[in-house]
């Protein structure tokens, strides 16, 4: 598509190989860093970026070893090149990390590497970036969210207040970019995130390719890649890992002013444990158009999904998927307007009325999911295609779909076709569909 040809071509112009050789070169042993897995060079990286940003542009280099880190910013023309054998890993000996949520404004510290209002930035290199998630976060963040399960949800209201228990306890992110114009994140490796691990949001020609990102399973909220409210993004080439979604498309949960994320492409990877790709659950700043393509998901909770609720809505479509395959993905296609946070979509696998409710500015309008080409085996359900009463989700397609799985689609307020659709269903029929439901064979 055009804007990656403009995205690519904008960064290698300003900041690719072949201008390299004549920019600055800026190395933190200069400024007193040390790649030795015990000196904090928080100080000496932030002074290398700050002396190639001062001098118009150029690659900040990080040798082979292991670089302690606090939180970074980011510059206009800045590229981070980590070497083959380093590891950039977060260190939060002095408390200089602060708690990031999608609601509230980028501050300094709420990411390891925050790139904020800024130009033309490129992360990359043959390296590792590590969060350290497993050493700050995650274990206060598994408890808070164990006490919530357990019906203690003052527990997390009362020290977070204002922040929806679907956000899970907020922590720094991993890599933020926020009101970014040109953004590349290419070859590293991504591990034990704090929380999200990318987290574009209020950006445009942003893109994410050759990138492995891997937390484990029962890590909390570490989603791979979150688009918020951005424009013209693409993901390739990833591998992904994760406790929570591996792709999130999101515009927020408020109606807030901020534009809808619109123009996203993912193709070429692999999805192995997380959530799948999802669209949403926060879109009430809408959501535009989305492309899916040549993707393999391997026992994902979820395939490919929109998600979203009469209280975060908005208009949401289309949706492109096409050239999937799937094996063990419970659930494959799934798309709700009753998404219900930590519990996921209300009333999975049934097809039961659902009381009607008053239009708003919240009520989510789903129109256009396109699904052309796509296998799953050892599926829980085959899809569940849920809307509203007073939004049915409409303009529905499957074509060439293929289906193994222990209950077949199940459709209640949708409207659309199935051509070339085979489900096989070991319990019930393969199609089950409940009230203003109409589906065309």
């Amino acid at each position: 598509m055009l804007f990656k040809h403009i995205c690519e071509a904008a960064l290698l112009s300003s900041l690719g190989l072949s201008t390299l050789a004549a920019a600055e070169t800026c190395l933190p042993e200069d400024f007193g860093g040390a790649a030795d897995g015990s000196t904090l060079n928080t100080a000496a990286i932030q002074q290398a970026i700050d002396k190639c940003s001062a001098a118009g542009g150029g690659e900040v280099r990080l040798g082979p070893g292991v670089w302690l880190s606090g939180p970074l910013n980011l510059k206009s023309n800045i590229v981070l090149n980590l070497l083959e054998g380093s590891v950039l890993k977060a260190d939060n000996r002095n408390n200089d990390f602060v708690a990031a949520y999608i609601g509230a404004p980028a501050k300094p510290n709420e990411a390891f590497l925050l790139a904020n209002k800024v130009e033309n930035v490129i992360i990359t290199g043959s390296g590792v970036i590590d969060g350290s998630g497993d050493k700050y976060w995650w274990d206060d963040a598994l408890e808070l969210r164990r006490q919530v399960r357990a019906g203690n949800e003052a527990a997390f209201t009362e020290r977070f207040p204002g922040v929806k228990l679907a956000n899970g306890m907020p922590r720094p992110w991993f890599i933020e970019a926020n009101e970014v114009n040109g953004m590349m994140i290419y070859g590293v490796e991504l591990k034990n995130s704090p929380m999200w691990n990318i987290v574009l949001r209020n950006s445009k020609y942003l893109g994410v390719e050759n990138v492995k990102i891997t937390a484990p399973v029962e890590s909390p909220n570490t989603d791979g890649i979150d688009v918020v409210s951005s424009q013209h993004v693409f993901i390739r080439n990833v591998e992904i890992f994760t406790g929570d979604d591996n792709v999130a498309i999101k515009s927020g949960v408020n109606q807030d002013g901020s534009a809808p994320s619109d123009d996203i492409v993912i193709e070429n990877s692999l999805m192995h444990a997380g959530h799948g790709v999802s669209v949403g659950s926060e879109t009430a700043n809408g959501i535009g158009t989305v492309t899916v393509r040549n993707l393999t998901f391997d026992a994902t909770e979820n395939g490919v999904r929109i998600k979203s609720a009469r209280d975060r809505g908005n208009n949401i479509g289309p949706l492109y998927v096409e050239n999937v395959q799937m094996d063990k993905v419970q659930t494959p296609i799934l798309v709700t307007c009753s998404y219900a946070g930590q519990s996921g979509a209300a009333g999975l696998g049934l097809v039961d009325p659902i009381e009607s409710a008053e239009v708003t500015a919240f009520t989510p309008y789903i129109k256009g999911v396109y699904i052309k080409d796509l296998t799953a085996t050892g599926a829980e359900i085959a899809a569940l295609l849920s809307g509203l009463p007073e939004s049915v989700v409409r303009d529905v397609r499957f074509e060439n779909v293929k289906i193994d799985s222990r209950l077949g689609v199940q459709a209640r307020y949708v409207q659309g076709e199935l051509v070339n659709v085979d489900i096989n269903s070991s319990e019930g029929d393969a199609i089950v569909t409940g009230p203003q439901t109409e589906l065309k064979f």
